[in-house]
C-alpha cells in the first residue's frame, strides 16, 4: 500500500472513530455502566502503546473508548467474516491479525500507526480469560515495547470476568470497571524481561479478591457453565454437570448429585449432595489437575487403539481471505497422540490432520474451536463432549508432541 492510500485510509478511520466515539459515549458506555478510574492521565497526543488485560467482550471497545482519543487495536481476522459488518472492520481502527500465529504484517501496521503519532491497544495475554485469572503474558510484549520506544499506558479491567464471563451465555448487569493504572516511558537500558514483569504487575487481577460492585444483579447465571466445566469438580464425571430444572442459577452433577448455585462473583455455592463452596476458577483447575498432563476419555480405548477422545462433530474449512466456510460434513472425530482424524458419516469427506501441520488451536469469536494450519483454518463443532473439553485435550497432546518433536 502506498503513502497516498495510507493517508486516505487513516483519514477515513479518524472520521469513523469520531462518529463511533460519540455513539459509544451516549449509548454503549452508559448501557454497560462503564466506570473509568483514572489514576493517571494518558497523553492525548503523540505515540502511545496501551497494554491491557482481556476478561470481557467489551474490552476492545470500552478500554479504547476510555482513553478519549483515537485508539487502534489488534483484532482477530475472524471479525472480517462477520456478515455485512466484517468488511467495515479495518475502518473501525481495527488491525486484523491471524490469532495464534506470527503475523508480521499486522505488527508492522501497529508500528506504522504508533510512529505516526497514534495510540494502539494490545491485549498482552493474547486471549480473553475464562475465569478472570490472568493468562501468562506473551513473551514478545517486552520486545515490542523496546522496538517502538513509545510511552506505555497500562489498563486493567477488574470486573469484566463477572460482568460477562467468557463461559457464560448471558451478561450480568454490573459496572465494568476500567482502571488507568500507569504511564511509563522505558529507557533503552530496560530489558524485555523487566518490561514484561511490569506488564504482569500492572494488568493482572486475582478473581478471588474482586468485590461485586454495588447495584449489581443478574439472572440465568449458570447458563454456559456445563459446557465450560466439562467434568464435575467433585467426582470428576465427564459431562457430568447440567442445569437444574426450573433453576437457571444452579448446576447439579448427574453422577454424585452435588449441586451448586452460581453467584455474581463466579463462586459455586454448595446447595446439596457432597458439594463444597469453591470459585469457578478453582473448580476448573481441580478438573484439569485430576485428568493430568495427558487426559483420556476412556483409558482402555486409549491403551488399545491410541484414541484419547472421540465423538461426533461438524467440520468446516475456512479458507484465508474468504467469508464463506466450506462445510466438510458431520461425522466421527478422533484425537490421537500425533493427529486429528475425521470421517464424514456419508463417506464423502475425510480429514487427516497431523500435529506437524498445526500452527495454532484457538477459541475464536463465539467460543468456536478452530485449528489453524499454514494454508487452512478448520472449525470444529462437537455434538458429543463440550468444545472446551476438545480444546483442552488437543492442547495437551499437541503440547507434548511439540516437546518431543519441536514446533
Amino acid at each position: 500500500m502506498n503513502a497516498m492510500s495510507h493517508h486516505r485510509d487513516d483519514a477515513i478511520r479518524w472520521g469513523v472513530w469520531k462518529v463511533i466515539y460519540a455513539i459509544a459515549s451516549r449509548t454503549i458506555a452508559p448501557a454497560i455502566r462503564t466506570d473509568v478510574r483514572r489514576y493517571v492521565e494518558f497523553p492525548q497526543t503523540g505515540p502511545l502503546l496501551l497494554v491491557s488485560n482481556h476478561p470481557s467482550p467489551w474490552d476492545p471497545m470500552m478500554s479504547a473508548w476510555s482513553v478519549g482519543r483515537q485508539v487502534h487495536n489488534l483484532g482477530t481476522d475472524q471479525l472480517l467474516r462477520v456478515p455485512y459488518f466484517g468488511w467495515m472492520m479495518p475502518y473501525f481502527s481495527v488491525i486484523p491479525f491471524k490469532k495464534g500465529m506470527k503475523d508480521p504484517s499486522a505488527l508492522a501496521e501497529v508500528e506504522r500507526r504508533v510512529r505516526r503519532g497514534g495510540a494502539a491497544l494490545i491485549f498482552a495475554e493474547g486471549d480473553r480469560t475464562w475465569t478472570g485469572r490472568s493468562n501468562p503474558i506473551r513473551p514478545g510484549i517486552g520486545r515490542m515495547v523496546k522496538r517502538l520506544g513509545a510511552p506505555v499506558g497500562f489498563i486493567r479491567v477488574t470486573t469484566g470476568h463477572m460482568s460477562w464471563p467468557r463461559w457464560a451465555k448471558y451478561p450480568r448487569s454490573m459496572p465494568l470497571i476500567v482502571e488507568h493504572r500507569a504511564v511509563v516511558s522505558y529507557p533503552e537500558t530496560a530489558t524485555a524481561e523487566e518490561i514484561t514483569q511490569d506488564v504482569t504487575r500492572y494488568i493482572s487481577i486475582d478473581p478471588y479478591e474482586v468485590e461485586i460492585p454495588p447495584r449489581s444483579f443478574g439472572k440465568r447465571l449458570a447458563w454456559g457453565l456445563p459446557e465450560f466445566m466439562w467434568a464435575c469438580p467433585h467426582c470428576f464425571a465427564q459431562d457430568g454437570l447440567a442445569l437444574v430444572p426450573n433453576d437457571d442459577d444452579s448446576v447439579r452433577c448427574r453422577g454424585c448429585g452435588a449441586q451448586w448455585r452460581v453467584d455474581l462473583a463466579c463462586w459455586l455455592r454448595a446447595e446439596g449432595g457432597p458439594a463444597q463452596d469453591m470459585h469457578i476458577d478453582a473448580g476448573y483447575h481441580r478438573v484439569i489437575e485430576h485428568f493430568g498432563e495427558l487426559p483420556t476419555a476412556d483409558a482402555a480405548r486409549f491403551s488399545a487403539e491410541g484414541i484419547a477422545l472421540e465423538g461426533e462433530a461438524e467440520i468446516d474449512r475456512i479458507h484465508y481471505g474468504q467469508v464463506q466456510a466450506e462445510h466438510l460434513g458431520l461425522g466421527h472425530l478422533e484425537l490421537h497422540p500425533d493427529r486429528l482424524c475425521f470421517n464424514d458419516q456419508k463417506g464423502s469427506a475425510t480429514l487427516d490432520l497431523p500435529f506437524a501441520q498445526i500452527k495454532a488451536v484457538l477459541m475464536q469469536v463465539g467460543n468456536r474451536l478452530q485449528i489453524r494450519t499454514e494454508e487452512d483454518n478448520f472449525q470444529i463443532t462437537p455434538t458429543l463432549h463440550s468444545t472446551n473439553m476438545w480444546k483442552h485435550f488437543i492442547d495437551r497432546y499437541l503440547g507434548v508432541y511439540r516437546q518431543q518433536h519441536g514446533p
